[in-house]
């Protein structure tokens, strides 16, 4: 039998085989609704976890460095000195506007805040920065009311926040570090990173923080993206104030590959452990189907038909059921999830984060990829559950086949 007319027979048995499914509904049903359940599942892993890496993405430029003190992972475990900023200032590579240098030193605190949505409490960053923040990120709008002024209680809350939690419209009061704080405006970041937080002056800050000695961090604005390595040097060569220079790209990937992996391993584990259940489903129906059609397969092997195209057709029913299972798992994903906004504490459901997560908005972001790859591994969970089938398939004996009719 030449190869055209192998793919031929596949091909017409397999067609046979799918007729039958709407005479064994449950069982064909139920299988793919395996395959799609777990694929959904996959692809919202999948996006939770891309839409967190994108959320610090947007928001880092590799022409702006960040300071921090030495071991320290993140700005709420840092304490830099304040007499780094006058190094910093002497440093070359040091981008200046106006001959002032773009250094923004940055205090942290943080907010109690109550969802909108939900009675539950939560905290966001209250972030005191100094005027160069606003040259260095350009991206940086009020959108409703005015900024806060220097030396005021004053603040501005990110719109992702303000639009999560109650009690943050300009005109409303808050308290946090000991002070009552006013809200005049709410701003955009361009990123959902610093749009969950609330801003306000450094010197504000520095009035009701308890180490004011010591900043949690300077950003500082390049002359350009080679400039780093001569700029880090400079100021990690000083023993007695052991600072760490990361470039803001590599400190918003080391911030986001946290909580992205922790989702990827558990949502991992548990669509591994529905994939071996969704895996032992479809056997079951494949072998159930393949047994149903003993007398169609023993006349196709007594006509000359090879082990390799009752095997070929029964694996491929098997893949066209993951596929089938796939495509729908991944649409529902898309349709439901792609653009679900969440956050770290969670909005349907509260997730743990370590202390030095800061309280960030996201967005599921189900992308062409992710749902490819959800399909494939739906196509594959089909292929592993028809394997079995296929073998028992292939090697039915055409005489006791006939004889059970």
């Amino acid at each position: 039998m030449g190869f055209a007319n192998t793919i031929r027979a596949v091909l017409r048995l397999t067609y046979a085989a799918i007729c039958e499914w709407p005479s064994r509904p449950i069982d064909t049903l139920v299988t793919v609704l395996g395959f799609a359940t777990v694929a959904g599942i996959l692809a919202a892993v999948l996006a939770m976890a891309a839409g967190y890496r994108h959320a610090f993405d947007a928001a880092a430029q590799d022409t702006t460095a960040i300071v921090l003190s030495e071991g320290s992972d993140s700005e709420w475990g840092s304490n830099v000195p304040t007499g780094a900023l006058g190094l910093a200032t002497q440093t070359p590579g040091v981008a200046r506007a106006n001959g002032v240098p773009l250094i923004a030193p940055n205090l942290l605190g943080s907010l109690p805040v109550q969802y909108r949505s939900r009675d539950l409490a939560a905290q966001i960053t209250l972030r005191g920065v100094s005027p160069a923040i606003f040259t260095i990120d350009k991206g940086l709008h009020i959108v409703q009311g005015r900024w806060f002024r220097p030396g005021l209680d004053e603040i501005v809350v990110g719109s992702a926040a303000e639009g999560n939690f109650r009690g943050l419209a300009p005109g409303e009061r808050v308290v946090a570090e000991g002070k009552v704080w006013t809200v005049v405006g709410v701003f955009s970041a361009g990123s959902q990173f610093f749009s969950s937080e609330a801003w306000t002056s450094l010197g504000s800050l520095q009035g009701a923080e308890r180490h004011r000695n010591a900043y949690a961090s300077l950003y500082v604005q390049l002359t350009s993206r080679e400039a780093f390595d001569r700029f880090a040097r400079a100021l990690e060569r000083d023993p007695q104030l052991a600072l760490h220079v990361m470039r803001e790209s590599a400190y918003y990937a080391r911030q986001a590959s946290g909580i992205s992996k922790l989702v990827t391993r558990v949502g991992g584990f548990f669509t591994a452990m529905m994939a071996a259940a969704a895996v032992f489903g479809a056997m079951s129906t494949l072998l159930v189907m393949v047994e149903s059609r003993r007398f169609e397969v023993a006349m196709l092997r007594a006509l000359g038909y090879p082990h390799g195209i009752v095997f070929s057709a029964t694996l491929l029913e098997g893949l066209l059921l993951g596929a089938l299972g796939g495509i729908s798992g991944a649409a529902v994903a898309y349709a439901s999830l792609n653009g679900y906004a969440a956050s770290t504490l969670g909005i349907g459901s509260q997730m743990a984060v370590s202390s030095t997560t800061p309280q960030v908005f996201f967005h599921f972001l189900v992308s062409g990829s992710i749902m490819a790859e959800a399909v494939l591994w739906a196509i594959a969970m089909g292929v592993v559950g028809g394997l079995y089938p296929a073998l028992r398939a292939a090697r039915m004996p055409i005489a006791a086949a006939l004889r059970d009719i």
